[in-house]
């Protein structure tokens, strides 16, 4: 079986072979875990500009098609972002204190230029890790995200690129 998505930018059409047991495996990612409102509530509510909110929306969207089933893949990963976000605040507040202060160094004139590119992914990347660090000592954002990555094992395979 081949799982198909289209690049929205330059219409490519991106193909890999699915086996009939990880088809059946797909079926669950095609299955609704939060409401479409409830999703958009929450973006709505995101403290980021109109821009940021509408970006997440377009997200929203994207899809590949599994055989004859429509998998809305966009929505999985926004959901599993708004779960994450939700049970594990440390992890996320400290990704985006880091990319404010990422923002900030490549706000700076000259030195932001030379900077930005790196200062901001490192800046995230820092604060990610120390509030992961907080949130670990459960071990249970580290379970949440080894759950959350499997669910898209069955998506691994080789990949066809047509133009």
């Amino acid at each position: 079986m081949e799982a198909v998505a289209e690049d929205t930018r330059t219409g490519d059409k991106i193909s890999i072979d699915i086996s009939d047991n990880d088809y059946e495996e797909i079926k669950s990612l095609a299955e609704d875990k939060i409401s479409d409102s409830k999703l958009m509530s929450y973006i709505d509510n995101l403290d980021i500009s109109a821009d940021a909110k509408a970006l997440i929306a377009s997200f929203l969207k994207t899809a590949i098609k599994v055989g004859e089933l429509v998998v809305r893949i966009g929505k999985r990963i926004v959901e599993i972002v708004v779960m994450i976000s939700a049970k594990f605040p440390n992890a996320t507040f400290g990704m985006v204190l880091g990319l404010l202060v990422g923002v900030l160094v490549a706000s700076i004139p000259i030195l932001g230029a030379v900077l930005g590119s790196f200062a901001v992914p490192i800046a995230a990347v820092f604060g990610l890790a120390r509030g992961y660090a907080e949130d670990l000592q459960d071990q249970s954002l580290r379970r949440k995200i080894a759950e959350a990555s499997t669910m898209f094992d069955p998506l691994k395979g080789e990949v066809h690129v047509a133009g």
